[in-house]
């Protein structure tokens, strides 16, 4: 009877191992949105990603692919499988105010990530310097979760979430902050 059990226990440990090892991939495509035209102008890019993947790539303001920043404008997903993220060129949608200095420093970071990661981008008055915060390493999900935030406080400092990137190319997700009293 011992031996049973451990046989099935053993069965089990396995099966929960494979099932964490499983990951579904979902479809994504970029597409290119054109306000004049009132239509979609092209695919920029397809990328097959995890649900969470998915869930941070859809919550971000903007997307810097292939050394270009592209503004979220709408998703969408089809019959619960084929997502599309619809952009436009950045400089058709700037945010006021600070639009500029957001896709300056977007454009001037290099740091490299095997898995994404956070970066945050201290608002100083007239453009973005990096802030260094102490972060554990980002997972999809805890990023995802940032994302939904209006505010952060760290160190007993609140910070206002200004803007947000993601750069697929350095696996980067750019947090555009100011501090606040509040």
């Amino acid at each position: 009877m011992r031996l049973i059990r451990l046989c099935v226990l053993k069965r089990l440990i396995y099966e929960l191992a494979e099932r964490e090892e499983t990951a579904i991939y979902y479809s994504l495509t970029y597409r290119s949105w054109s306000e004049d035209k009132q239509a979609e102008i092209g695919v920029l890019e397809q990328a097959s990603v995890t649900r969470d993947e998915l869930f941070m790539r859809k919550l971000v303001d903007a997307t810097l692919m292939k050394n270009k920043l592209w503004a979220h404008l709408s998703n969408e997903c089809q019959d619960r499988r084929e997502h599309a993220i619809y952009v436009t060129a950045y400089d058709q949608q700037m945010p006021e105010g600070h639009g500029a200095a957001i896709a300056d420093a977007a454009l001037g970071m290099c740091k490299m990530s095997s898995m994404y990661s956070p970066e945050y981008m201290l608002w100083n008055g007239r453009s973005f310097e990096e802030l260094e915060l102490t972060e554990s390493a980002g997972y999809t999900m805890e990023l995802a979760e940032q994302l939904l935030d209006h505010y952060m406080v760290r160190a007993g400092k609140t910070y206002e979430i200004l803007y947000s990137v993601l750069d697929t190319d350095r696996k980067k997700v750019l947090f555009f902050v100011k501090e606040v009293d509040l």
